[in-house]
């Protein structure tokens, strides 16, 4: 049985798998207008994206702020 979860978590962490899922996601109607749901997902998701990458930057760099400060501290 955890041979089985094991595979299974790999699968789910695949990045392939998770990219083909959100095409074929992307790919099915809207029940509202009959277009592709990637019109309506695809910019939004691209603000997620970006958002998540200025906070993940910015972490850094703070990171590396607070590490230089401590290091000049220590001398």
């Amino acid at each position: 049985m955890n041979a089985l979860v094991n595979r299974w978590r790999l699968a789910l962490n695949n990045r392939i798998v998770a990219w083909a899922g959100v095409i074929g996601i992307g790919l099915l109607p809207c029940p509202d207008c009959g277009l592709p749901l990637a019109i309506k997902i695809w910019p939004v998701a691209g603000v997620v994206w970006v958002v998540r990458r200025v906070r993940r930057r910015s972490d850094e760099r703070l990171a590396l702020l607070l590490a230089d400060d401590l290091r000049d501290r220590a001398e």
